[in-house]
């Protein structure tokens, strides 16, 4: 039986906080790619917003992990309230507190998102924003929480979260394939395409577009019709008499 005061608590902490907040961290990097309304034939839009929805569940179970084995842990008392409500915990209080405000604003995006058939757009969208503040506590608290940026793989992992969420911001202000795609991370299925309409066809369009052309059966002949006025004289050829 595993001992509350057990290392392999303390490295399933550890190992779970990692992984949460790099899952974290691709979500933000593929809710700005889904915001922006990115997309192609190699990785449509669906499959991004589906790979978003699929990673967030992950990291909330990785962080459900997390959160359970560091309150069992009687090494350090953090406490269920710790969890919740800032400055409860008496182990390492700031960084403790800021975590806790990175899990409220998560679950409050979590719930907007599984609410958002009963909730308005606005409100929605407005909740959903939460994220950008979330993910720079979290970092803050996974930075000065632990022991583990002593060493040179944790200040790696670090700098890829960091590189990872900086460069999508920057592709989206830079980039920004869509102009409003920032009001919503949902693509707008009724607006028609900008970029299908004015798209030059390739090569193979354009063979298709010209077999299509010569397979196309030609239009019937034309027969003359009689003048639609009744009245019109029609000329006619008098033979002359012998």
């Amino acid at each position: 039986m595993i001992a509350l005061t057990s290392h392999y608590l303390w490295y399933s902490t550890r190992a779970t906080g990692i992984v949460s907040l790099f899952l974290f961290s691709i979500v933000m990097a593929s809710g700005i790619m889904t915001a922006t309304r990115v997309g192609g034939a190699a990785l449509p839009r669906f499959a991004i917003a589906e790979l978003h929805r699929r990673l967030t569940l992950l990291a909330v179970l990785f962080l459900a992990i997390h959160i359970v084995t560091s309150v069992i842990d009687s090494y350090v008392n953090i406490g269920i309230a710790g969890v919740f409500i800032p400055f409860a915990s008496p182990y390492k209080t700031l960084w403790v507190a800021l975590g806790a405000v990175a899990l409220d604003l998560m679950l409050a995006v979590t719930l907007s998102s599984m609410l958002r058939k009963h909730i308005s757009h606005d409100l929605w969208r407005a909740i959903h924003w939460i994220s950008y503040l979330a993910w720079p506590i979290a970092l803050i608290h996974a930075i000065f929480i632990g022991t583990d940026m002593r060493f040179g793989w944790m200040v790696a992992v670090i700098g890829v979260n960091i590189a990872m969420v900086f460069l999508a911001g920057i592709w989206r202000l830079w980039k920004n394939p869509h102009p409003d795609g920032a009001l919503t991370a949902i693509p707008d299925r009724a607006a028609p395409s900008r970029t299908t309409n004015n798209r030059t066809p390739n090569a193979s369009q354009r063979i298709a577009q010209q077999r299509a052309q010569q397979k196309a059966p030609s239009p019937p002949p034309t027969t003359p019709s009689l003048p639609s006025n009744p009245t019109t004289p029609i000329a006619t050829t008098r033979r002359p008499r012998p």
